[in-house]
């Protein structure tokens, strides 16, 4: 099942201006990104020509979902 859903985040585009998929956006989020302004000068979202207006709703559910899942993980032990 994960795997199926990392194919899809690899083609699957949610800048769509700068043409950046779910996968791009969530290795940079796995790497540390940890804000919108990060990943907007690390990976270049929201920076297109409708300034963040269709992406940046679906990018910050993202940070959210993955800092959620952080807290939810149980530790190894």
């Amino acid at each position: 099942m994960e795997t199926q859903k990392r194919l899809i985040d690899s083609i699957k585009k949610v800048c769509i201006c700068r043409g950046v998929t779910a996968g791009t956006i969530m290795e940079a989020i796995r790497s540390g990104c940890s804000t919108f302004e990060a990943l907007r000068r690390a990976i270049g979202v929201g920076t297109g020509n409708c300034k963040a207006r269709r992406c940046r709703h679906n990018i910050e559910k993202r940070l959210k979902d993955h800092k959620e899942s952080l807290k939810t993980e149980t530790p190894v032990g």
